[in-house]
Protein backbone atom coordinates (compact mmCIF):
# COMPACT_ATOMS: atom_id res chain seq x y z
CA UNK A 1 0.00 0.00 0.00
CA UNK A 2 1.22 3.47 -0.80
CA UNK A 3 2.10 6.03 1.82
CA UNK A 4 -0.20 8.75 0.42
CA UNK A 5 -3.30 9.05 -1.71
CA UNK A 6 -2.19 9.21 -5.35
CA UNK A 7 -1.78 12.62 -6.94
CA UNK A 8 -1.98 12.64 -10.74
CA UNK A 9 0.31 15.12 -12.43
CA UNK A 10 0.97 15.91 -16.07
CA UNK A 11 4.41 17.09 -17.11
CA UNK A 12 5.16 19.80 -19.68
CA UNK A 13 6.17 17.26 -22.34
CA UNK A 14 2.47 16.22 -22.37
CA UNK A 15 3.12 12.60 -21.54
CA UNK A 16 0.27 10.70 -19.89
CA UNK A 17 -0.63 11.76 -16.37
CA UNK A 18 1.42 9.97 -13.75
CA UNK A 19 0.10 8.95 -10.33
CA UNK A 20 2.59 9.83 -7.60
CA UNK A 21 1.96 8.25 -4.20
CA UNK A 22 5.23 8.12 -2.29
CA UNK A 23 8.25 10.23 -1.45
CA UNK A 24 10.45 8.01 -3.64
CA UNK A 25 8.13 8.45 -6.64
CA UNK A 26 7.90 12.20 -6.02
CA UNK A 27 11.70 12.51 -5.91
CA UNK A 28 12.03 10.50 -9.14
CA UNK A 29 9.37 12.67 -10.80
CA UNK A 30 11.26 15.81 -9.87
CA UNK A 31 14.49 14.40 -11.31
CA UNK A 32 13.19 12.88 -14.51
CA UNK A 33 10.21 14.99 -15.44
CA UNK A 34 9.88 18.06 -17.56
CA UNK A 35 8.86 20.88 -15.21
CA UNK A 36 7.93 24.37 -16.37
CA UNK A 37 10.30 26.14 -14.00
CA UNK A 38 12.89 24.29 -11.95
CA UNK A 39 14.06 27.62 -10.47
CA UNK A 40 10.74 28.36 -8.76
CA UNK A 41 11.04 28.54 -4.96
CA UNK A 42 8.36 25.90 -4.34
CA UNK A 43 10.16 23.46 -6.69
CA UNK A 44 13.52 23.94 -4.96
CA UNK A 45 11.89 23.70 -1.52
CA UNK A 46 10.11 20.45 -2.44
CA UNK A 47 13.31 18.98 -3.84
CA UNK A 48 15.19 19.82 -0.63
CA UNK A 49 12.45 18.42 1.62
CA UNK A 50 12.17 15.22 -0.42
CA UNK A 51 15.92 14.69 -0.09
CA UNK A 52 15.68 15.27 3.67
CA UNK A 53 12.73 12.87 3.95
CA UNK A 54 14.71 10.16 2.20
CA UNK A 55 17.60 10.84 4.58
CA UNK A 56 15.23 10.59 7.54
CA UNK A 57 15.59 14.18 8.73
CA UNK A 58 12.16 15.37 7.57
CA UNK A 59 8.70 13.86 7.90
CA UNK A 60 7.52 12.27 4.68
CA UNK A 61 4.10 13.93 4.91
CA UNK A 62 5.72 17.39 4.91
CA UNK A 63 7.93 16.55 1.93
CA UNK A 64 5.03 15.07 -0.03
CA UNK A 65 2.87 18.12 0.68
CA UNK A 66 5.70 20.34 -0.59
CA UNK A 67 5.85 18.25 -3.77
CA UNK A 68 2.10 18.66 -4.31
CA UNK A 69 2.42 22.42 -3.75
CA UNK A 70 5.26 22.66 -6.27
CA UNK A 71 3.22 20.75 -8.85
CA UNK A 72 0.15 22.87 -8.13
CA UNK A 73 2.17 26.11 -8.46
CA UNK A 74 3.14 25.00 -11.97
CA UNK A 75 -0.40 23.86 -12.93
CA UNK A 76 0.64 20.23 -13.22
CA UNK A 77 -2.01 18.68 -10.95
CA UNK A 78 -4.56 16.66 -12.89
CA UNK A 79 -6.27 15.17 -9.84
CA UNK A 80 -5.58 14.89 -6.15
CA UNK A 81 -9.03 13.62 -5.23
CA UNK A 82 -9.60 10.12 -3.90
CA UNK A 83 -11.10 7.62 -6.34
CA UNK A 84 -14.77 6.70 -6.16
CA UNK A 85 -13.82 3.40 -4.54
CA UNK A 86 -11.92 5.18 -1.74
CA UNK A 87 -14.83 7.58 -1.21
CA UNK A 88 -17.20 4.63 -0.82
CA UNK A 89 -14.81 2.93 1.57
CA UNK A 90 -14.66 6.12 3.67
CA UNK A 91 -18.47 6.20 3.89
CA UNK A 92 -18.55 2.54 4.93
CA UNK A 93 -15.82 3.06 7.53
CA UNK A 94 -17.64 6.06 9.02
CA UNK A 95 -20.82 4.02 9.40
CA UNK A 96 -18.92 1.19 11.12
CA UNK A 97 -17.17 3.57 13.51
CA UNK A 98 -20.45 5.36 14.25
CA UNK A 99 -22.02 2.04 15.30
CA UNK A 100 -19.06 1.31 17.59
CA UNK A 101 -19.53 4.64 19.37
CA UNK A 102 -23.22 4.17 20.10
CA UNK A 103 -23.97 3.39 23.73
CA UNK A 104 -25.22 -0.12 24.22
CA UNK A 105 -28.25 -0.75 26.35
CA UNK A 106 -28.09 -3.50 28.95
Amino acid sequence: MSAFLPVKIRFTNLQAATAIQSVVEARAAMDAAAWKNKHLHSYRQALRLLEEAQAGTCRQSIAFAAFVKAARDQDMIVSDQPSEALKRLDVLARSIYAQDRMPRSI
